[in-house]
């Protein structure tokens, strides 16, 4: 599956679906995922993720350094994503992400 045949608006859980469809150990590489983010980001915008937005979002999400990309790394990623396009703040994300462990951890 190419990430470029999806409608890059999809809403995350029927992304999630379409996802799970894949093979287990299917993964994705840097550009392309670069490329569906910059499209969910802008729409049809000629605008583009730069490399520093992309490190960042990535290192705020925990994903290591590398250049192919599991499922989970492409649902945080769009999930990141989903926050900036409506115009959330970075200190906020990074607050739901902490409250998110935090909740996790009380389970």
């Amino acid at each position: 599956m190419r990430l470029s045949a999806l409608d890059p608006l999809i809403p995350l859980n029927e992304l999630r679906e379409e996802l799970l469809k894949l093979p287990k150990g299917y993964s994705f590489y840097e550009q392309e995922i670069i490329d569906f983010l910059s499209r969910r980001r802008w729409g049809e915008s000629n605008r583009r993720i730069d490399r520093t937005t992309f490190w960042r979002w990535r290192n705020d999400n925990g994903i290591e350094h590398q250049k192919v990309f599991s499922r989970l790394d492409l649902l945080k990623l769009c999930q990141i994503c989903d926050h900036y396009r409506i115009d959330g703040t970075r200190s906020e994300y990074l607050a739901m992400m902490k409250n998110k462990k935090k909740v996790a951890l009380n389970k």
